[in-house]
């Protein structure tokens, strides 16, 4: 990599990463020259990266996967020593087709904390052909994720030593266990630290100012990167936006309200249709939804060889709120579940249903008592733990299941253990990724569901509120994460000719 100065304006941009002043330029900014000038270098991507993705080729369009490329981008660890070790970001892009003039890169961000962008672009791409047009579309799994130094935590936990654990007994084993994989990764996987790293691939794409779409957790990432580098901002949107006014266990409880309204709503489109499994009274469909819950932990039953108890349900209703499109397969899967065949829970509860806006942090599936959350899970854990300084015990759990449970009966008791997953985490927090201040970016545009069940509409507003930048919020009148790629062509439309034309709305609009 070159060892040329760093042009002005990175400099300033690091300083204000940094804290620094320019009076202390010299000494407080380390020399990262050759990180912001390094070249990439792109290639096909190979079938090891290509196999993690879950969409088959055949729903593509023809040719996609042949125009993938990847490649690696070098960044320091740690930003304040970056001659100590370096990692490797994995990156992939689709480069623009045309028609039109090329706008440079737009880096897109699917949400996790925890996802794999590479794996998104891969299943996903299509639904950005317009976009791609004019831009590369480029997506990466940030540090700690997928092909980016994935958190390890082992490959099996080690059995309790006394039998069965308290919950939080058994959150501290996990994390114990992930102190023990990945102890020297886990202080530099923050957001922070992505944000940074997508500054470091700004420059290597060649780009003066970054371009970018995050959704859901991205939404935050951005507003992080804003907050640190608000010169370097281009066109930038978020959709499905994090509140940064709430802490986890405000968030909690918000995402509690957000899936018990939203199953609300399914019980009472299904109870006006004729091959409803509810029923045609609201209330007593609520009553049935319990019922299962109940008797699925009481008596769990067999789908294809595997269990289906009352988490597996819980996991494929809340699946399923996620989009409008995936109720036509619940109300199927519950019409079986009735017969007593519960293959359908079983199906929406391991594929997650027929949408691609997965991504909220929202909590796993529950893992037996020697079992390790997937891959995904560890590392939302890793990088939410680094996000905040709250830490949970077994004496706060109570609380927690009494008020998410009061929330929503179904989804709260669910919920209520994720507030554990930082209970004697191997490295401290704090809330520095909560403050998005950025007055001098320029104005973005927000895009905020009405019934979006994992990132509540309201926060949308509150984060403009705290970027302090006029931004625009779009409202979605729907259901759903991820309004761009629900298809509606209101909404489609308002995005595109932001980020296409720079066309933004002087006030508020609404689709829908």
């Amino acid at each position: 990599m070159s060892a040329r100065p760093l042009a002005v304006a990175a400099v300033v941009a690091l300083l204000a990463a940094f804290g620094g002043t320019p009076a202390a330029a010299a000494a407080d900014v380390p020399d990262l020259t050759s990180f912001y000038q390094q070249k990439l270098s792109w290639e096909h991507c190979g079938k090891d990266l290509q196999n993690g993705a879950t969409t088959d080729s055949a729903a593509q369009p023809p040719g996609f996967r042949g125009r993938l490329e990847c490649a690696r981008l070098e960044v320091p660890r740690d930003y304040r020593n970056p001659e100590q070790s370096t990692m490797q970001v994995q990156l992939i892009r689709l480069k623009a087709t045309g028609p039109g003039k090329r706008l440079g890169s737009l880096v897109i961000n699917p949400g996790g904390p925890g996802a794999s962008g590479v794996n998104y672009l891969i299943d996903s791409g299509s639904a950005f052909a317009r976009l791609g047009q004019r831009y590369d579309i480029v997506s990466f799994d940030p540090r700690g994720t997928g092909h980016t130094d994935p958190v390890s935590c082992g490959s099996k936990l080690a059995p309790s030593a006394g039998g069965a654990d308290s919950l939080a007994a058994k959150e501290k084993r996990i994390n114990d266990a992930c102190g023990r994989y990945s102890g020297g990764l886990l202080r530099w996987v923050g957001t922070p630290d992505v944000a940074r790293d997508m500054d470091v691939l700004r420059a290597a794409v060649r780009d003066d100012k970054l371009n970018y779409l995050g959704f859901s957790y991205g939404t935050k990432l951005g507003a992080v990167y804003a907050h640190e580098f608000p010169r370097k901002v281009g066109r930038m949107v978020l959709d499905s936006v994090e509140d940064p006014t709430k802490n986890t266990w405000q968030t909690a409880l918000s995402q509690a309200r957000g899936f018990q309204r939203a199953l609300d709503d399914f019980a009472a489109d299904c109870t006006r249709r004729t091959d409803c499994p509810l029923g045609t009274d609201e209330h007593k469909a609520q009553d049935q939804l319990r019922d299962w819950y109940r008797k699925l932990g009481d008596r769990p039953m067999k789908a294809n060889g595997e269990t289906v108890d009352e988490t597996s349900y819980v996991y494929a209703l809340r699946e399923a709120m996620y989009s409008r499109s995936d109720w036509p397969q619940l109300r199927q899967a519950l019409a079986q579940l009735g017969r007593g065949d519960a293959s359908g829970i079983l199906r929406l509860s391991d594929t997650g249903g027929s949408s691609a806006a997965r991504n909220a942090a929202v909590p796993a599936r529950r893992v037996g008592q020697d079992e390790l959350p997937s891959q995904d899970q560890l590392s939302l854990r890793a990088i939410a733990c680094r996000d905040t300084s709250e830490r949970y015990d077994g004496r706060d759990y109570p609380r927690a299941e009494r008020e998410l449970t009061k929330a929503s009966p179904l989804f709260g008791p669910d919920i209520a253990p994720t507030l554990l997953d930082c209970y004697s985490w191997p490295v401290a927090g704090d809330d520095a990724s909560r403050d998005v201040a950025a007055p001098d970016a320029p104005r973005m545009l927000l895009v905020a569901t009405t019934n979006d069940p994992a990132t509540p509409y309201q926060g949308a507003f509150n984060m403009a509120r705290e970027l302090d930048n006029s931004s625009v919020v779009l409202t979605f009148r729907g259901e759903g994460h991820a309004a761009y790629t629900t298809g509606d062509p209101c909404v489609q439309r308002r995005v595109e000719d932001f980020l296409l034309d720079g066309t933004l709305p002087k006030g508020p609009v609404s689709c829908g």
